[in-house]
């Protein structure tokens, strides 16, 4: 009698020790939609804005992407196992703790089982500060901090085209260009000098699919324009 007490008892601090769970699994797995833009450059940001440079500056500095058609998870999980680099997850779980408002967990066959998933909210970003949580198993309802950024999700794209445009200046009533070689180099080599006159200046003229416009050039020799990527989708 006194030895099955303090097992008892011990059970009893076990049960009341337990983690709490917050989730309910779905009847239907929710399936993510990746979105994704096929194609994206680094001036995308500055499209149509008001820009200057001087004497020697680079006008912009071009790098295109083509996104993969694949996403993957990069972050490093807290879980003693890493995450699987290509797999596909679904939304498997709800979760709410009273705070939080209801959100899904995600999950994968690949990582243990579906029994530890994600929380993440509409746009696919983390929803927590604890967003790793163990949906099944004994220890159900337990949660880990995860180090990353707010996006769990990444899709790999590849640079196929780096170069800068620098200004050089206004010689002979003609401004001067130069396309400054960038991609997987160190050096500024200047691939191509392009003499550009006042009233091309002016209209617009294209490099390398580069729409530039020149608004107006002061006493100092800066010039103020605007640029557009030609071969970025239209909006």
């Amino acid at each position: 009698m006194f030895r099955v007490l303090p097992i008892i008892c011990a059970a009893i601090f076990m049960q009341g020790c337990a983690t709490t769970s917050f989730t309910t699994k779905l009847e239907n797995p929710i399936e993510r939609k990746i979105i994704k833009s096929d194609y994206f450059s680094s001036i995308d940001q500055v499209h149509n804005d008001y820009l200057s440079a001087s004497i020697g500056d680079e006008l912009f500095i071009m790098n295109r992407f083509v996104a993969s058609s694949k996403e993957v998870v990069i972050s490093i999980p807290p879980t003693g196992r890493k995450f699987p680099y290509d797999s596909i997850w679904s939304g498997t779980y709800k979760f709410n703790d009273g705070k939080s408002g209801d959100l899904i967990v995600y999950t994968t066959p690949q990582y243990y089982d579906g029994s530890i998933g994600v929380l993440l909210d509409d746009n696919d970003r983390l929803a927590t500060e604890y967003p790793i949580v163990q949906v099944e198993g004994t220890r159900k309802g337990r949660r880990w901090k995860l180090t990353a950024t707010d996006n769990f999700f990444t899709i790999p794209s590849e640079n196929i085209d780096s170069w800068a445009l620098r200004y050089g200046g206004n010689n002979d009533n003609k401004y001067i260009f130069e396309i400054v070689n960038k991609h997987e180099s160190t050096s500024t080599d200047v691939l191509q000098t392009i003499y550009v006159n006042e009233n091309k200046y002016r209209r617009g003229f294209v490099i390398r699919n580069v729409l530039i416009q020149g608004i107006s050039t002061d006493n100092f020799g800066v010039i103020k324009y605007k640029i557009t990527d030609i071969l970025a989708p239209k909006t």
